[in-house]
């Protein structure tokens, strides 16, 4: 850990307004970022300090360096399942997606990918190589990073039953590698014995042929294209199924009147209610309005609390 790298990162915070990428001992710090452009919705104010760490190293530096400066660091995958204040947030945002991209292939049919790897990126290297299993997740605009942090899922299949292992950098910059059986991997939540930064994961397929994993992976596909507001700005899912046999989100939402619904440019889904779009210029503000809406009709009609499933930077009383 050097402190020139800490006191280059805090004099360069002070720079309003600046938009390009520097590098400060080979790690890429850009200032006052509109993070709009880096989440799937396309709705966000800026960041103070976005960083692109290259390795696990850089990801212990920058962790070290911001808790020393008291500064808090918030981790940006692919930004699905994110909504961002238009506010903006006061942190570190630390951006996985743009270096931590590897994934090594092992003789022995196991993969290890970083944690900014896209999922349906991991699902096509995996259906070249011959292996099974990514087929239901090859759909999801997510990091393996993100997706490991809340377990996400698809068509019956979650990416912790896929895990082995996982690494993760905890508050004082140290690596852990935990295995997949000390971690407690729920419905979209994943409870890690040492909390911190996913940076890295093991995984085991199952073998097959390329033929048939691509034939699966497009029978998918071709559901979700049918279902799904396919191609468009959105977050995904706006919130959890609940539990239990009263419905899922989506049809409470429709039970309730909510397909279609719209708040500025903010939207309900006609092809699926519980996705919510921008349909052009939506803000933060707009969408938590249709969300508490969606909220309160489906508890006025059908008697059931809908959990929000996407997460939310910054500040929401502005």
């Amino acid at each position: 850990m050097s402190g020139n790298w800490a006191k280059a990162f805090s004099r360069g915070s002070g720079g309003k307004g600046r938009k390009a990428g520097t590098v400060v001992r080979n790690i890429e710090v850009a200032f006052q970022v509109k993070l709009r452009e880096y989440t799937t919705i396309w709705i966000g104010g800026a960041a103070d300090r976005l960083v692109f760490p290259r390795s696990a190293a850089q990801v212990r530096e920058v962790v070290v360096t911001e808790g020393r400066s008291g500064r808090p660091v918030q981790v940006l995958g692919a930004g699905s399942n994110l909504l961002v204040s238009d506010s903006g947030v006061s942190a570190t945002v630390l951006c996985t997606k743009k270096h931590l991209s590897k994934a090594v292939f092992l003789s022995d049919g196991s993969v290890v990918a970083e944690a900014g790897v896209m999922l349906p990126r991991l699902a096509v290297l995996c259906a070249l190589s011959g292996l099974s299993g990514m087929e239901p997740l090859s759909g999801i605009p997510g990091t393996v990073g993100g997706a490991l942090s809340m377990n996400a899922g698809s068509y019956g299949q979650t990416i912790g039953e896929l895990a082995e292992w996982v690494e993760v950098v905890d508050a004082e910059g140290e690596i852990h590698r935990v295995e997949a059986r000390a971690i407690r991997f729920g419905y979209r939540e994943t409870k890690f014995p040492v909390q911190g930064i996913v940076v890295r994961a093991g995984f085991r397929f199952e073998p097959g042929t390329r033929e048939t994993v691509f034939e699966r992976m497009r029978q998918i596909n071709e559901k979700r294209r049918a279902s799904q507001p396919w191609g468009e700005r959105t977050f995904g899912s706006a919130f959890r199924n609940p539990p239990g046999e009263v419905g899922s989100a989506r049809e409470l939402l429709e039970r309730a009147g909510m397909k279609g619904e719209r708040e500025g440019d903010a939207c309900f889904s006609p092809k699926h209610a519980n996705f919510l779009v921008n349909r052009g210029r939506a803000t933060a503000a707009d969408v938590r309005r249709l969300l508490s809406r969606g909220q309160s009709a489906v508890r006025v009609s059908c008697g059931v609390l809908l959990l929000p499933e996407v997460k939310m930077w910054g500040n929401f009383d502005v």
